[in-house]
């Protein structure tokens, strides 16, 4: 079933005009909004939620922008299907890669934090000849469907990305001998950790759980740390560019650099509060009540990192 779905569906989708399969986006979007509802009161809680101080109104318009760009990203990934490498270089540029340009020379890797912003999957197609003399990995999580699993594996990996499963990452880490960039989509809600082994902060108003794996393989493999922010230029055009976080990780107190990511997507997302995954639940877990105590009385400090 998963292979008739990529050939018979979205492969020939994907020969479609961009301007066509956006036509088709913005219908879905308009009927997603008045009919169907996919997602949509978790898209306007969660707005609430991170603007209090918005009206219905805002809150309203809010989600609807944020479905319009959600259905338009899904027609720029249904078009990846069939884009060439140049095309997605074309449409996602990175401003400032010669910024590594010495770590390239040192023979260093570095890690790149991202979020699910913009269309993050149009850039890591477009990432690795933006990086010469670097590898480009992506840690991802597998779909159930092996044959699913399998078919997008090989579309996002056709520009040379190396993706690695999530439940794999310490192999990687055995092994990895070449300078790379290592990508990591930090912020999904942590599933399955014990309170005291994620990073607490408060973000965009909410006491929130951040993964903490990014900043300790950063402490323990002393990898460079930049923070990966993708802006919409225009529909269709994005431009991505490196904010240094810390060059020194193993000189960093336990948190620092995970607080720092939180804290630039934060501001991100103020300003351009549409291109974040609203539909995501990112705090459907709730908060520990020793992290909610302790993060009251400003006493905690996140876990001590194995280093």
């Amino acid at each position: 079933m998963a292979y008739l779905v990529y050939y018979l569906i979205l492969l020939p989708l994907s020969w479609l005009p961009l301007p066509v399969l956006y036509l088709l986006g913005d219908g879905f979007a308009w009927l997603n909004w008045q009919v169907i509802g996919y997602r949509k009161s978790i898209v306007l809680g969660n707005i609430r939620q991170s603007f209090p101080d918005y009206t219905d109104a805002e809150v309203q318009a809010l989600g609807r922008e944020y479905f319009a760009r959600f259905f338009e990203t899904i027609a720029e990934s249904i078009k990846q299907f069939s884009m060439s490498e140049a095309n997605s270089v074309r449409r996602c540029r990175i401003a400032n890669a010669d910024l590594v340009d010495h770590l390239r020379q040192e023979g260093r890797s570095f890690i790149a934090y991202g979020a699910h912003f913009s269309n993050w999957e149009m850039a890591g197609l477009s990432f690795p000849s933006q990086f010469p003399g670097f590898r480009v990995m992506g840690i991802y999580s597998p779909f159930k469907n092996a044959t699913l699993d399998r078919l997008f594996t090989h579309n996002r990996s056709r520009t040379g990305v190396l993706l690695i499963s999530r439940r794999k990452v310490k192999e990687y880490y055995a092994t990895q001998t070449e300078p790379t960039v290592e990508f990591f989509v930090a912020d999904q809600s942590p599933s399955n950790a014990r309170w005291d082994l994620v990073h607490w902060t408060t973000f965009m108003g909410q006491t929130t759980s951040f993964l903490a794996g990014p900043e300790r393989y950063a402490v323990r493999y002393d990898r460079p740390v930049y923070y990966m922010a993708l802006r919409r230029e225009r529909r269709g055009y994005y431009v991505a560019t490196l904010i240094p976080i810390t060059e020194t990780p193993q000189d960093t107190e336990p948190g620092m650099i995970t607080e720092a990511f939180a804290r630039q997507l934060e501001r991100e997302i103020h300003a351009d509060p549409a291109s974040w995954l609203w539909s995501h639940r990112r705090w459907k877990r709730g908060v520990a009540d020793e992290a909610a105590l302790l993060l009251q009385d400003r006493a905690y400090l996140p876990a001590q990192y194995e280093r």
